[in-house]
């Protein structure tokens, strides 16, 4: 039990490291479950689970003011308990859910206090001229209140692993059947999220293309790779084409005796 409270740790503060390297997209669940699969000696489990909290938690991107659930310890206790429990992917994400909207707000309630108060320490440090502090304190100090909020989902693990798995053991045949289709209809929730975010009248043909092709030649033998396959070389068809224009629209203007200015 210490052992892999240890491990998921490590894999938290790997999530945590991420902004170090660029948003490197590493605390998302489809990376973060097959990990959480490791520690416990089953990657494929691991993989099934997080790419089931990766489609609930597609559309659940920071924009603005909006600060979305705290995916990665939802995917670290969710996917922990399921596997723990010999549960499935329906357990990992009925658990995640709520773990992660929970984490979101002590991350608020602890971090956030924290974060303001060391932003008014390195204005003041810029103002005296010392900016070793100053890098200290932008890059050093945020990731040392993270791991404080991050140490959370260890110590969870290991003071409420077995309750909640004898609490999954007791749950009643239709509670889990409506847990089941909850789950199914989640990940839907999780697409039209992320639809919201980037559909308008260009990519919304392309769109409705794609669930019609695999709707009905599904049975074909057309999968949403193949479908993936043709996507990508309409796109390149479409960005040479686009190239194509562009130059025919400069031809024409040089005839007319048009010189591009850009000043």
């Amino acid at each position: 039990m210490l052992r892999e409270a240890i491990l998921l740790a490590l894999i938290m503060l790997l999530g945590r490291s991420e902004f170090f390297l660029g948003t490197a997209l590493i605390q998302r669940p489809i990376v973060i479950g097959p990990l959480v699969g490791l520690v416990f000696g089953d990657l494929h489990t691991g993989l099934v689970m997080g790419a089931t909290l990766e489609l609930a938690f597609i559309g659940a991107v920071s924009i603005g003011s909006y600060i979305p659930p705290d995916m990665l310890s939802g995917t670290v206790l969710g996917v922990a308990f399921a596997i723990k429990a010999g549960s499935g992917p329906e357990t990992a994400l009925t658990l995640g859910m709520p773990i992660a909207s929970l984490m979101l707000a002590l991350r608020t309630i602890v971090g956030s206090p924290l974060l303001v108060a060391l932003g008014h320490l390195a204005d003041k440090h810029v103002a005296d001229g010392k900016y070793k502090m100053f890098t200290f304190d932008v890059l050093v100090v945020p990731f040392l209140v993270e791991i404080m909020t991050s140490s959370l989902v260890p110590i969870a693990y290991y003071f409420g692993s077995d309750a909640v798995t004898s609490a999954l053991g007791g749950i009643p045949e239709f509670i889990t059947t409506g847990i089941e289709i909850a789950t199914g209809m989640l990940p839907a929730l999780g697409f039209a999220m992320l639809a919201q975010m980037i559909m308008n009248k260009k990519v919304a043909p392309y769109f409705f293309l794609g669930y019609f092709l695999l709707a009905y030649f599904s049975k074909s033998g057309l999968t949403t790779t193949g479908i993936a396959i043709f996507s990508i070389i309409m796109a390149a068809i479409g960005f040479f084409k686009q190239d194509e224009v562009k130059e025919v629209n400069l031809t024409d203007s040089e005839q007319e005796g048009y010189v591009l200015d850009e000043f």
